[in-house]
């Protein structure tokens, strides 16, 4: 490991994080692309495409993951938080309040007739202030929530206040029983809120995701911890299979619509855990096993690696798309939307896509290069985790009948 280098790339973390963006990307396009859906076939994939607004909750569990290793690792060490908060800076501001200045400053001024920028911009102050989660929790969605998908970024920021206090001031141990401890209280949090205050507020409020932040948290000290990887191989594809099941039942029960009370309570805490244990199994998988090589797929790799532009992006294409534009202009095929919708979607991920990457080359990467100056201090746990695994998996080869997952 060269010097100020902090971690190795787990070319199986971009798989998830491409599984996410493209849970998200094919969710706003496939079901806001076009009239709703017919019955039959039809009405199945749009039920599918739907229960895709979870790739935010994936991304949730990834960052709680990330996030607690990186702070864990680095606790003791000279500049903790200084490190941490500038490198995010570094990762998250230019591209955000970029995306902020077009929106609020430079359209208006070419655009000052523009009811659409209008009425964005009557809520600028809480998407300056990262804020925008708590305006969605008391006023509702906005007449035009051209950024409302800014709320999750808007949480994930809130957690960067927070969280590397907690991780610096408690043991190994407590923080543990800590993210445990948040599997039950973001359910009861959400129930409470989902009574007392009804509408978004249980869906995108900050403590009402303490759960799926902080099982994240759980598996980055379980990889850490001696015979972590071990552990891990042991039972994350039970859980996964497990909460999977757990998952679908309740869709089935209730249908994928995040606004449903017990999808909105249960149903959460359930995705919690079947996330935890795809990142789980994501990271403690032998190398060139099944899992590595699918989650490994170049072009999952690819959504991975931009995943962050792509998900800025795309939903303002959505609100910006010309006037009429959507599947219901293209051909139906055998009397089904369907081809139509997924013609859509890929039209407007591809162009996505091209956005997210010029993007990260011309402008996001130049930001990056300065993180070189803020390293953080020691060396990987995950990284150390993933060599012991690899040694000891090595090691059980040469083991009649030894099993290696």
């Amino acid at each position: 490991m060269r010097p100020g280098e902090h971690a190795e790339r787990l070319t199986s973390l971009d798989g998830v994080r491409g599984i996410a963006v493209l849970l998200v990307l094919v969710y706003h396009f496939f079901v806001y692309g076009g009239p709703p859906a017919g019955p039959g076939l039809d009405h199945a994939v749009y039920a599918v495409a739907q229960s895709g607004w979870m790739g935010v909750d994936l991304f949730f569990v990834l960052s709680g993951f990330l996030i607690t290793g990186i702070l864990y690792d680095a606790k003791g060490g000279p500049g903790y938080f200084r490190n941490f908060y500038i490198r995010r800076v570094l990762r998250i501001f230019p591209l955000y309040y970029g995306v902020l200045i077009l929106m609020f400053v430079v359209l208006p001024h070419f655009r000052p007739d523009s009811e659409r920028l209008r009425l964005l911009g009557q809520d600028a102050v809480w998407y300056w202030t990262y804020l925008a989660n708590v305006r969605i929790a008391d006023a509702g969605w906005g007449r035009f929530p051209a950024l409302g998908h800014f709320w999750s970024l808007a949480v994930e920021e809130q957690f960067y206040l927070v969280w590397p206090v907690v991780v610096l001031l408690l043991s190994r141990r407590a923080l543990t029983y800590t993210c445990l401890g948040c599997l039950v209280a973001g359910c009861l949090i959400r129930a409470g809120l989902n009574w007392s205050w009804p509408g978004a507020a249980a869906y995108v409020l900050t403590p009402a995701r303490a759960d799926t932040l902080a099982l994240g948290g759980f598996v980055a000290l379980v990889v850490r911890s001696p015979d972590g990887i071990m552990q891990l191989r042991r039972w994350s594809p039970l859980l996964l299979a497990g909460s999977m099941a757990a998952v679908v039942g309740v869709f089935l029960w209730r249908g994928p619509d995040y606004h449903d009370a017990v999808v909105k309570t249960l149903g959460l805490s359930l995705l919690a855990t079947l996330f935890a244990g795809l990142v789980a199994v994501a990271v403690s998988s032998p190398e060139r096993s099944l899992t590595q090589r699918v989650l490994g797929t170049p072009l999952l790799v690819s959504f991975g690696r931009y995943s962050y532009a792509l998900y800025v992006f795309h939903h303002v294409l959505l609100y910006f798309k010309p006037t009429g534009w959507s599947a219901e202009r293209l051909p139906l095929l055998w009397g089904s939307i369907v081809p139509a919708r997924v013609t859509y979607a890929v039209l407007g991920i591809a162009v996505s896509f091209g956005l997210a990457m010029l993007s990260w080359h011309a402008y996001e990467k130049q930001f990056l290069k300065l993180k070189r100056l803020f390293p953080y201090s020691g060396t990987s746990g995950l990284a150390s985790a993933r060599r012991s695994g690899i040694e000891k998996t090595r090691g059980e080869l040469v083991v009649p009948n030894a099993l290696v997952p």
